[in-house]
């Protein structure tokens, strides 16, 4: 298992990943992380936001999907 550094993970190192021999699993791991993000988000539009709050939540949503097909995509281009 990969240990844990306290500085962000860099995008190229997530790119080397999803490329490398492990790519099935860092999918899995990355992709687990942006559906927990997600389900996040769903459970604040849910219990009701702010009207000011409410494009910004849509926008953090939006962005969150496009990461989860950019993070598909890049493992079956590199696939």
């Amino acid at each position: 298992m990969r240990e844990e550094k306290t500085e962000p993970v860099r995008l190229m190192e997530i790119e080397r990943e999803l490329a490398g021999p492990g790519k099935d699993a860092a999918l899995a791991r990355y992709d687990a992380i942006l559906a927990a993000l997600d389900q996040r988000i769903k459970s604040v539009l849910d219990a009701g936001v702010a009207p000011d709050e409410f494009p910004r939540i849509k926008l953090l949503q939006e962005a969150n999907t496009t990461a989860r097909k950019i993070l598909r995509l890049t493992v079956r281009v590199d696939g």
